[in-house]
């Protein structure tokens, strides 16, 4: 495999899709979506290697996670399924953003969840990046939740690498 598109078609990528259950997620992929990918385990690289680092060829991610894949598989897949449920139990405890205080959206622009569709084919692509850094570097979780825009990325963070004990120290 050469491109991040032929692992997102590939046999081991869609073993872990099936295991989830096809009909959980959105089979079309858009190129901003692989574009994400490609950003966020740049993001992942430089905090690991810092800036002046000779960035991945789409080769050499396909082979992280080729990698992953081939070491965690059954790791990511409780991963996802337990991150799946976390989710779903805890979307309306983050919210919008963060505001300055005085500052704080009302009310009436509080978003709310109206529907929740499908996942997206490469998010299990993109869970693969944070079970790693979860499970290899977790002092690097909270700057690349920061470097990804996430709100109360330190907050979050803490709870996340909380959640990963939890389900792999625990066994929740």
């Amino acid at each position: 495999m050469e491109t991040i598109k032929e692992l997102l078609d590939s046999d081991i990528y869609l073993d872990i899709i099936k295991e989830l259950g096809v009909d959980n997620f959105n089979q079309d992929v858009q190129s901003v979506e692989v574009e994400e990918l490609k950003n966020r385990l740049r993001q992942r690289q430089f905090l690991l290697e810092g800036f002046n680092c000779k960035v991945l060829s789409e080769k050499e991610m396909v082979q992280f996670y080729e990698q992953m894949i081939g070491a965690y598989g059954k790791d990511i897949i409780v991963w996802s399924k337990k991150f799946f449920q976390y989710s779903d139990d805890t979307i309306e405890g983050y919210p919008d953003g963060e505001f300055p205080k005085g500052e704080e959206i009302s009310e009436e622009d509080v978003s709310t969840t109206i529907e929740i569709g499908k996942y997206s084919k490469t998010s299990i692509a993109l869970y693969i990046i944070e079970f790693d850094l979860l499970k290899n570097h977790q002092e690097i979780v909270a700057d690349y939740y920061k470097r990804l825009g996430i709100p109360r990325a330190a907050k979050y963070a803490k709870d996340m690498i909380a959640f990963y004990k939890e389900v792999f120290t625990l066994g929740i």
